[in-house]
């Protein structure tokens, strides 16, 4: 197990900074962080294999044909025709020219969601004041924004909550409202049912998915997404914003790399969603009917009116975590942790131990 010197590092402004971003606290290394989604098991062998091998000639010539290698391993691995599926430097990139688009005073976002989200789409609709949201809630959120708006964003799993819409009961919802575009974030669906749970098999013309391989596999710092549709004319009004060479050389050798390593990804999500549910139960035992039962993703949240001394404790005890402020815009207050890989669950059972338990 790593050493680590204890932290006493304040939590002002903790609750501000996105998940992965430990700049802030003094001996960052010694840290376990737990603050943002990614596979901890990553990135797989097959891609320090290829960035291995790369011969910086090929760093040369502008990447022509990079984003159509990527489009061609991500829509396999999808499941999808490519020629309805845009390459990317992520997901946000296709949420910020999503929100450039989409008119704000015809857009909402199902909030509680994602950090850029709520920011670049400024109408939410959240759950009642008071109320802990549920997948049932979420649903009924959707359908009435559809009834009411052109575009409805909605993360699904949502981040942070870790809540699953049934796809069938999407599928239902966007079928009732044809003149309204479901915009869904599945960036954690790999975690869960995988293509099998995801809205590209819906059939339906008015629904927009955006996925990238970086969480599931483990290679956050890789900038690549894709967004999947078949509204051909919404398509094209986003491939027109572009820029060109949307994917770098790099960024596809190590996505495509990290693409083909399936027996990998699949024996490393399955470790991590079984750690999500031994985590759920170890914070169960600390925060009771706080903690969001039965999250299908890898990661836990926990309502927790003032999060900020909970995080305290746990990164003194060497374990970072992500806090949010129920003050702010489309948020509520709590704190999110992701399930560690086998070998860390030990150093989070010890700091989690230093938590004193809700009464």
């Amino acid at each position: 197990m790593p050493t680590h010197t204890p932290l006493p590092v304040p939590a002002t402004g903790a609750a501000h900074r996105q998940g992965g971003d430990l700049r802030h606290l003094p001996g960052a290394r010694n840290v376990l962080d737990l603050s943002t989604c990614v596979n901890r098991y990553g990135p797989p062998p097959t891609v320090r294999e290829a960035l291995a091998s790369v011969d910086a000639r090929a760093l040369l010539p502008h990447p022509y044909a990079a984003s159509d290698e990527f489009t061609a391993a991500y829509a396999e691995h999808m499941g999808v025709d490519p020629a309805h599926l845009l390459a990317g430097r992520g997901i946000t990139e296709f949420l910020t020219l999503l929100a450039r688009v989409c008119p704000a005073e015809e857009s909402t976002v199902v909030t509680p969601d994602y950090t850029d989200t709520i920011r670049l789409f400024p109408r939410h609709t959240g759950p009642a004041a008071g109320a802990r949201d549920t997948a049932a809630a979420r649903a009924e959120r959707v359908e009435r924004a559809m009834r009411r708006n052109r575009f409805t964003v909605l993360s699904n799993p949502n981040n942070p909550l870790g809540i699953s819409v049934p796809r069938d009961e999407l599928v239902r919802i966007c079928a009732a409202n044809p003149g309204s575009v479901l915009i869904v974030d599945e960036a954690y669906i790999d975690f869960t049912a995988g293509a099998e749970g995801s809205m590209t098999s819906s059939g339906l013309d008015n629904v927009v998915v955006l996925q990238s391989p970086n969480k599931p596999f483990g290679i956050a710092g890789v900038r690549t997404g894709a967004m999947w549709t078949r509204d051909a004319e919404l398509r094209e009004r986003i491939r027109r914003s572009l820029l060109n060479w949307p994917i770098s050389y790099l960024d596809a050798a190590a996505a495509t790399a990290a693409l083909s390593a399936r027996a990998w990804a699949s024996a490393t999500l399955s470790s991590l969603v079984e750690n999500g549910r031994r985590l759920e139960r170890l914070l169960t035992d600390r925060f009771g009917d706080a903690v969001v039962p039965g999250a299908e993703a890898h990661y836990r949240f926990v309502h927790l009116e003032d999060p900020r001394p909970v995080y305290r404790r746990l990164v003194e005890a060497g374990v970072a975590v992500r806090i949010f402020s129920g003050s702010d815009p489309g948020r509520v207050s709590g704190m999110r942790i992701v399930a560690p890989t086998t070998p860390e669950m030990p150093r989070v059972e010890a700091a989690l131990a230093r938590v004193p338990a809700l009464s």
